[in-house]
């Protein structure tokens, strides 16, 4: 077998999918493997493809999910993402005939077109490319379910049939997704009655989620975030790296995704801009060069950057000096959480939890939800709407107390 970087072959697969045409929402589900390949190839040290340690990956992912670790769709995404590389790393080429089959082929004529229009609606009326994504996934589900389950026209649905769904689709989901799945089905079900597909008001059978938080958003405090910072070894050509990339996200709040794909052209050093197009949205956002980041980032640039002709500005500090990935931006925060000592009992680790505190404080200072929304580049002002629950000083001012409610003893029992 010829030794190939597992991050080019990975491009390569890429590449070699793009003829079958597969649904936006499935190429992205292979990047998320590939991510967690990638991921396990550098925990055991490997940065070359290897057979043998991707059929581990696999074997591994197996045990998990006979341990219930894991849903079965997802290790069926790991084995079939490690069998594509298999095959392009082989072949050249992808060619299994079972995958050239239109993704919507179960589906009558009608309803491709219906989904088809739907994803026109969504694209018009600017979700996010992860949200299309997963809309579109769970309106093709429900969609094949009523054509091969039910065996059913869509103007001829009930309440039932979508309660019916429900436990069906629940099946192929964690738990702690069917908050976002039961949003997806909302979408879909309304847009069927807006268009007189449906008869009925069908969303009515969707139960309720409760709120869109059950818990206040994470943050941290600016004594943990002086610790966090204070513990960065800032001599080393690594801590220079993950120095100014964890100063990014603190003072910024971009998205692990966009800090990973940040280019040294979008840079601009005499303006003392950042400018990027969004990763998850598609959306252009430009950030000040604050005194401090401008800083961080010109000494990594200059004294600890591998050289290397990739335009990324944030690279592997071992051979191949190649882009880093969203997990190894995971793997940076967790790393430098646990050497402070900060949120070490089960809490969220990741970047994101930088990007909320940026909210969260410019919240407390009295900035409004539209500045919030343009700094963080969300698509929607209600995606900012979450942050409110971190403002504990204006929640305090918004309790009521109980005068003038008081009940008597006899009346509590």
């Amino acid at each position: 077998m010829k030794e190939i970087l597992l991050t080019e072959l990975i491009t390569q697969a890429k590449e070699a999918i793009k003829p079958i045409q597969h649904s936006a929402s499935t190429v992205y589900q292979y990047g998320l493997a590939w991510d967690e390949l990638t991921h396990f190839f550098e925990s055991n040290g490997q940065s070359y493809f290897s057979e043998e340690l991707a059929n581990r990956f696999v074997l591994e992912s197996k045990d998990n999910l006979d341990k219930g670790l894991i849903k079965n769709w997802r290790y069926k995404l790991r084995r079939l993402s490690v069998l594509i590389l298999l095959e392009v790393l082989e072949t050249g080429s992808y060619s299994w005939k079972f995958h050239f089959a239109d993704a919507n082929s179960p589906l009558s004529i009608e309803m491709k077109q219906l989904q088809a229009d739907y994803v026109e609606e969504l694209i018009r009326s600017g979700k996010g490319n992860g949200t299309r994504r997963c809309y579109e996934t769970l309106s093709r589900q429900f969609l094949k379910y009523v054509h091969l389950e039910l065996n059913k026209n869509i103007s001829d649905l009930r309440l039932d049939d979508v309660r019916s769904f429900i436990p069906y689709i629940a099946r192929s989901y964690q738990s702690t997704s069917m908050r976002t799945v039961l949003s997806a089905l909302r979408s879909f079900l309304k847009y069927l009655y807006k268009e007189s597909a449906t008869k009925e008001k069908l969303v009515l059978a969707v139960p309720s989620s409760g709120s869109r938080r059950t818990a206040v958003v994470p943050t941290i405090t600016q004594e943990e975030e002086d610790r966090l910072l204070q513990s960065i070894d800032r001599s080393t050509c690594i801590g220079k790296r993950n120095y100014a990339m964890v100063l990014l996200a603190m003072r910024t709040g971009l998205r692990s995704i966009d800090i990973t794909n940040l280019e040294i052209s979008s840079i601009d050093w005499r303006n003392k801009t950042i400018a990027i197009v969004q990763q998850k949205n598609g959306r252009p956002l430009m950030l000040p060069i604050l005194t401090d980041i401008g800083n961080a980032l010109s000494d990594y640039i200059l004294n600890a950057r591998p050289q290397s002709s990739l335009p990324y500005v944030f690279l592997r500090y071992q051979a191949p000096y190649t882009k880093l990935s969203r997990s190894n931006c995971y793997a940076i925060s967790c790393s430098i959480m646990k050497k402070a000592d900060i949120r070490q009992s089960g809490h969220r680790k990741g970047f994101h939890i930088f990007r909320h505190t940026v909210a969260a404080r410019m919240l407390s200072q009295e900035i409004s939800l539209p500045v919030i929304s343009n700094t963080l580049g969300h698509g929607s002002i209600s995606s900012s709407k979450v942050y409110l629950s971190t403002d504990e000083k204006h929640l305090k001012a918004c309790a009521l107390t109980f005068q003038g409610i008081e009940v008597t003893k006899e009346e509590l029992l």
